[in-house]
């Protein structure tokens, strides 16, 4: 099969590698599509030689394995929770399968990731696809899931003042599900014009230039989703007394805060990351009904030629570009 490989001198190139099979639990997928994420980015330079990244992938079923084939049709489609699991452990048991004490990333070092025309996923952590979600989508479940992770973090209520600091996927997928859980306001803040415009497509209340000085007012839940140094410190300001906190963008340099200003507000802080099996099922649900519409997220499509490309040069205003490996 066709797959784009990080080779030993860190470079990406298109070529063939052996086709994956099923172990007893497993399907293979053709995969339809595969998004270019800004943990990708971030993480390529740590990946060794040999490794196809691409964690945010659909596809349609070609092979499965024997303990699944009854339940796993050729020709169905799924989305996939890109993580191999135990499901034994208590992590598992409480759903929070991505903290498997044994748990392998598919296209994060723990097995090849859909950056290729077919992939090995775990048929225990996939979903499948209503004939009512097309190809297109399938892979906009993962950031969605993130998203309602966070939103679910943030323990969103009705009539909640929520302030979301940055516009990328994982922000405006936070700032969706905030409405879908009954937010009262909703406020996007972002540096960069092309990303407060395309967040006012996603029904937020306004949007917000940190260039222009500090946001008015106060909110209930303030959710970072960009990760820069500092931004602890603006999150407090902004938050209520007894406003919740959840910080979900990565920031990969030492930050410091006054802590004095989230005591005296008694604030509460969360972290939070990857996602749970039933808050996949809520987004595949949800795109099916109709609740919520993932081509908004969705900047365009592109062939397997243009990942090295997406990775090394990555536009500031593409909010999701999927990889299409057929193409």
């Amino acid at each position: 099969m066709r797959a784009a490989v990080i080779e030993p001198d860190g470079s990406l190139s298109v070529r063939g590698i052996d086709d994956p099979t099923p172990g007893p639990r497993d399907l293979v997928l053709r995969v339809t599509g595969c998004g270019v994420c800004g943990s990708d980015v971030a993480a390529r330079g740590a990946m060794p030689a040999g490794t196809v990244m691409g964690h945010e992938l659909a596809g349609e079923v070609v092979a499965a394995g024997a303990e699944v084939a009854g339940t796993w049709a050729d020709g169905s489609r799924a989305a996939v929770l890109p993580v191999f699991a135990c499901l034994n452990c208590d992590a598992c048991r409480t759903g929070h399968v991505a903290h498997c004490t044994n748990a392998a990333l598919v296209g994060l070092g723990g097995g090849h990731g859909g950056f290729a025309e077919y992939v090995r996923v775990s048929a225990d952590l996939a979903f499948p696809l209503p004939d009512s979600v097309p190809d297109a989508h399938g892979p906009l479940v993962e950031p969605f899931a993130v998203g309602l992770h966070v939103a679910r973090a943030a323990e969103i209520v009705g009539g909640d003042r929520v302030l979301v600091i940055g516009a990328g996927a994982v922000g405006l997928t936070t700032a969706t599900w905030a409405r879908q859980m009954g937010a009262g306001s909703i406020v996007v803040s972002d540096p960069a014009p092309a990303r407060r415009t395309t967040a006012e497509t996603f029904e937020v209340d306004a949007t917000h230039d940190p260039g222009a000085g500090p946001v008015e007012g106060s909110f209930d839940v303030v959710v970072d989703c960009a990760g820069k140094p500092g931004l602890l410190d603006v999150a407090s300001a902004a938050a209520s007394t007894h406003g919740r906190i959840v910080i979900a963008g990565v920031c990969y340099e030492p930050d410091t805060y006054v802590p004095l200003v989230p005591m005296l507000k008694e604030l509460s802080l969360r972290f939070a990351i990857y996602y749970q099996p039933g808050e996949f099922q809520t987004v595949v649900d949800a795109f099916a009904s109709g609740a919520v519409d993932p081509a908004l997220l969705l900047t365009r499509t592109a062939p397997l030629s243009e990942l090295e490309a997406l990775l090394t040069r990555p536009h500031p205003d593409d909010l999701k570009v999927v990889v299409d490996p057929t193409l």
